[in-house]
């Protein structure tokens, strides 16, 4: 997985599941976290296009980690989601650089696009 590749991070298996057989079918490499460790690792490893990452996560917050990321992997686009509308503000109010942040649920349609626009964008 490299180049185009598309990470999601969503400690809800099934929506993070639906996420990933979604793009999949949709022709883009995808690979699912359920924790930020786990995908600080696919990170390090690999060099994704696109990282979606819930907001919310059992061992930290998808904002501070995209902050802290951005920072290494200049490169890699950044979506945030949450199904938290507080949550979904603060990440719009925070000097992050994520490409989005998003609403959960959302179409999985929507967020193929948001996915599209933002490897348009890493391509520039």
């Amino acid at each position: 997985m490299s180049g185009d590749a598309i990470v999601i991070i969503e400690d809800n298996e099934d929506l993070r599941d639906e996420i990933v057989d979604y793009l999949r079918r949709r022709g883009r490499a995808a690979v699912g976290c359920r924790t930020l460790a786990e995908a600080q690792d696919v990170c390090r490893q690999q060099s994704p296009a696109v990282v979606v990452a819930d907001i919310h996560l059992p061992d930290g917050d998808g904002v501070t980690f995209c902050r802290d990321m951005a920072e290494r992997y200049p490169d890699i686009k950044w979506v945030l989601m949450s199904g938290n509308a507080d949550l979904v503000r603060q990440g719009n109010q925070a000097r992050t650089s994520a490409f989005a942040v998003i609403d959960k649920p959302i179409p999985l349609r929507t967020l193929d696009r948001f996915v599209a626009d933002a490897t348009v964008r890493r391509a520039r």
